[in-house]
């Protein structure tokens, strides 16, 4: 037998070296049974250092978790798994192990007589682990945490019970872990107070449970804030380091006694037996060491590959600030907006070689290029027959290294034209391509929203802007169109937005003919987009982001999406009940430039202000119609007093026949004056409405659903001409979002801006946008027109077979894209015949549907009352009072998914006769002025 030894990690042992005896003595002290456990000596940096570790394997996962969008996809489930790695083997096997491999069992403290006295030396013994358990301990909390991340997310909304359920498994797994890896540790035995343990798991699910429940339940206000992302993280962390350091405070450690009381002369000899094995781990923990610090540094690798993503994608989208960008704004049923798993929303780039800032100056609400563009979101079905073509297009453009040729030979047209002409086609380009990348068929896109934003247009300096404010008292009658002034020199881009509610939208193999179909589907649904990876956010939350993105103030970026939002809701649809009577003001103002602008509802900027008629039903009768007539041309209060006292004379009157007989003329002129009444105390900031106002002798008859299925309305209109006020008519200086903001200055003074709801709206964009709802004679013209640009644009081109061949070599085959195959199975050309013929587009058939079903509350006939239309109040004339009542959103967003199917189409006419009733308006009330308001004013459509 010899005098040395060496252990397994190095350490050289002598027999006649005093340590060897010392030890043997230690261990026997400390033997399980004789209550006497072994003192820890616990390093206050690497404490400090494995609570870092905890923090950020709890950053991580939660950084990770927030890019979930749904319990489904590829995608997702990957990310769940990642997620359960950081927290399972960073957050907490990491730092449980990071604080027990530091930990030392100093075992010669307070104690004086183990033969080591006047020598200096020390008895330290390290913890060593069972290989099999520490693997074990790893990934038993690995499946379970991510069985809990799984039933949190399983919902798209949060659910306390679930957060509940799931913070309990998590501190329970955070238990099982640390205990778990104590349990076979081969040369000491762990006890624990019941008390400590049971205290440590309540700890860990109570801190579990807030972490979760706050970062799940505020995920959408805190998604982009990295430091209530810390909180959540320091909660979590809490969690795992609260329980275990409690757990550890309350376990003590004894020798076991086949190691304390080995056999002395196998001791030195024995490999696995023996108090000298209490010397050695120090191997082990190195090992563990090294195992923690390459997976820490995998997720700080993690963390800071995201961030770097992140960045990148940030410095993309404010590139694209500075370019015309169109986006996709879609809703769900409840308002949220559809955005990008990485914090934006769906958007191309129209790439044009235009000059950008006369493009620029034509994307004005009030220019023919905005307009077009505005009424072709309309009729998408024109466009679907070209797909192929522009895809076909598009990728040419992508192979060609030169500058290409525009897509056609006509060159009859000047500069500005042919520019104008293929700026519209890049916006098609662009609207296919968002489509698609949607999944959607172009025709499900939606409508254009009216107004644009120009992007670029924060100012840095506080100072400057407040010297710009009081420059601008007597700012430009135009921006009450608006509510908010954005000055053109600060610009740099413009956004386009295409605005809709999600629903059974055609994917995008519609617009492919040769593409394979499935009858009845549809990728159009909130639970497809989240396994895709998109996810929904209130407007409010994610307003901050996308304002920092594209450079605008975070108020107005507030003001404008939801606005985009209620446009999305009701912008296009028909506010008017079905069967109801109404009385209406179509109020226009001349401004700058022999413009003119319509006073409108903001939130339906399509219909004028107007009043519900009490207990008056589809159709007028004959009297009613008599008395409209006999009124014509009479100014507000000359009907008003007429109604009066027709009233007066019939409550008065003792004749029962003649009060049965006129009853319900009588009913008619009450409440045309209770209306009138209520349009006058609206609009209270022109004192002289009831005398510049005038009847006009045309009652129109409005379309109250879609599919023209359901009863029509019918509506007396008040034709005036309101003066601006203070008669402040000066250029137009600036080209806004377009929405009224009351909190945002818009550098005028307030008497310029409408009482709410109402705002002002360009009229020719106005007449634009009747024309498209009316889907009569002057929409059926701009198809025609359009499909002839889009034919000179994209030509048909005949492949020979040397060219087919060709092509089918060039198709790269490497991707198994949803994009890559559609363009794999493009035909090689449609014709269409620019006539209309070809194209086959049904007026009505292929339309663009509004958000809004024609089950909603609107549609249904409301009880007796004057109402403002879509919103506002409701006046009944009872006992010569004037009640209020307001609409509630939220019924109006629930009517939204409980549309019936549409019936057969039995008031189609009604559109063609209400068409152009603003025309002859405007003539009329060309014909009656008097003041010259009208003076110069250009009144082409």
């Amino acid at each position: 037998m010899t005098n040395t030894h060496f252990l397994a990690d190095g350490v050289t042992l002598n027999r006649t070296d005093p340590l060897v005896s010392a030890n043997e003595k230690l261990a026997q002290y400390y033997a399980q049974g004789y209550g006497n456990p072994v003192p820890i000596d616990p390093i206050p940096g690497v404490i400090v250092a494995s609570i870092l570790v905890s923090i950020l394997g709890s950053y991580a996962t939660l950084l990770v978790l927030g890019r979930r969008t749904s319990p489904r996809g590829v995608r997702n489930l990957f990310l769940l798994l990642l997620a359960a790695v950081c927290f399972a083997a960073v957050a907490v096997w990491g730092m449980h192990f990071v604080s027990m491999i530091s930990i030392r069992l100093n075992a010669t403290r307070g104690l004086k007589y183990v033969g080591l006295a006047g020598s200096g030396l020390e008895v330290v013994w390290y913890i060593t682990f069972s290989p099999g358990m520490t693997v074990l301990s790893l990934f038993v909390p690995l499946v379970a945490t991510a069985f809990a991340f799984w039933f949190l997310g399983s919902e798209v909304e949060f659910s306390y019970w679930r957060g509940l359920i799931s913070g309990v498994i998590v501190g329970l797994t955070i238990g099982l872990m640390h205990y778990s890896a104590a349990f076979k540790l081969p040369y000491l035995s762990p006890e624990y107070t019941t008390v400590t343990v049971v205290f440590s798991l309540i700890l860990a699910c109570i801190a579990a449970t807030v972490a979760l429940a706050l970062f799940f339940r505020l995920r959408e206000q805190w998604q982009d804030s990295f430091w209530k992302r810390c909180v959540c993280a320091l909660a979590l962390a809490t969690a795992v380091c609260g329980m275990h350091y409690l757990g550890l405070g309350g376990a003590s450690y004894y020798v076991k006694q086949n190691i304390a009381f080995a056999e002395k002369g196998a001791q030195l000899d024995s490999p696995t037996n023996g108090p000298w094995v209490l010397l050695s781990g120090k191997s082990q923990a190195n090992r563990l060491t090294v195992a923690i610090c390459v997976m820490c540094a995998c997720i700080i690798a993690l963390s800071a590959g995201i961030a770097i993503v992140d960045y990148l994608i940030r410095r993309d989208i404010r590139n694209k600030a500075r370019h015309i960008v169109v986006a996709s704004a879609a809703f769900d049923p409840t308002g949220k907006l559809l955005v990008r798993h990485d914090g934006t929303i769906p958007m191309q780039i129209i790439q044009t070689d235009a000059d950008l800032s006369r493009v620029l100056n034509e994307l004005d609400p009030r220019r023919p290029t905005f307009q077009w563009l505005y009424q072709l979101s309309f009729n998408w079905q024109i466009v679907t027959p070209f797909v192929p073509r522009i895809l076909r297009e598009i990728a040419m453009r992508g192979k060609k290294k030169e500058t290409p040729a525009p897509p056609t030979s006509d060159r009859s047209m000047n500069r500005s034209v042919w520019e104008q002409l293929l700026f519209r086609s890049r916006f098609v380009e662009a609207c296919v391509l968002l489509a698609h990348q949607l999944d959607l068929s172009i025709e499900s896109l939606g409508v254009m929203f009216d107004r644009v934003l120009t992007t670029g247009t924060r100012q840095q300096n506080p100072a400057n802007s407040t010297i710009g404010d009081e420059k601008n008292v007597k700012a430009d009658d135009e921006s009450s169109i608006h509510g908010i002034t954005v000055h053109l020199t600060a610009s740099e881009g413009v956004m386009l937005f295409i605005v809709r509610t999600i629903g059974h939208g055609r994917p995008a193999s519609h617009d492919v003919p040769a593409s394979e179909k499935q009858l009845g589907y549809s990728s159009d649904n909130v639970d497809s987009y989240l396994a895709r990876g998109y996810r929904l956010t209130e407007t409010r939350f994610f307003s901050k982001t996308l304002a920092d993105n594209m450079g605008v103030s975070k108020q107005e970026m507030d003001v404008f999406l939801s606005a985009c939002k209620t446009y999305a809701k009701r912008g296009t649809r028909a506010v008017v009940q079905s069967g109801g009577a109404y009385l209406g003001l179509f109020g226009v103002r001349p401004t700058s430039e022999n413009g003119l602008d319509v006073l409108v509802y903001n939130f339906a900027r399509h219909q004028i202000p107007a009043y519900r008629l009490p207990d008056v039903a589809y159709p007028l009768t004959t009297s009613m119609r008599a008395f409209v007539r006999d009124c014509a041309n009479l100014s507000m209060g000359e009907v008003l007093q007429r109604c009066n006292d027709a009233v007066q004379a019939a409550e008065s009157s003792d004749n029962e026949s003649i009060l049965s007989l006129d009853e319900s003329l009588y009913e008619f002129q009450a409440a045309i004056a209770v209306a009138v009444e209520a349009l006058t105390t609206a609009l209270r900031c022109w004192p002289d409405l009831q005398v510049a106002a005038r009847l006009s002798p045309e009652i129109l008859g409005l379309p109250t659903s879609d599919s023209d299925d359901k009863l029509p309305a019918q509506m007396i209109v008040f034709e005036v001409v309101l003066g601006a006020p203070e008669a402040r008519i000066t250029p137009v200086q600036s080209r806004a979002s377009g929405v009224q903001a009351p909190g945002v200055r818009s550098g005028r003074h307030d008497s310029d801006k409408p009482p709410a709801p109402f705002v002002y709206t360009p009229y020719n964009l106005f007449t634009k946008t009747q024309t498209m709802l009316m889907r009569a004679r002057g929409r059926q013209d701009f198809n025609r027109g359009s499909q002839a640009d889009l034919a000179r644009l994209y030509p048909f081109v005949a492949n020979d077979v040397a060219a087919e061949i060709r092509e089918d070599e060039d198709k790269a085959p490497s991707g198994n894209s949803r994009f890559t195959s559609r363009m794999s199975k493009i035909s090689k050309g449609l014709s269409v015949d620019t006539t209309g013929g070809a194209a086959s587009f049904r007026e009505g058939a292929h339309e663009m549907r509004t958000p809004v079903s024609p089950g909603s509350d609107h549609d249904a006939v409301p009880p007796a009352g004057v109402r403002k239309v879509g919103e506002g109040f409701a006046y009944a004339r009872t006992a010569g009072s004037i009640k209020t009542d307001r609409l509630e959103e939220e019924e109006d967003l629930r009517s939204q998914g409980t549309g019936e199917a549409a019936g057969p189409a039995m008031y189609g006419d009604v559109r063609v006769k209400a068409e152009g009733w603003y025309s002859r308006s405007m003539r009329t009330m060309e014909r009656n002025d008097r003041g010259g308001l009208l003076n110069g004013v250009d009144l082409s459509e």
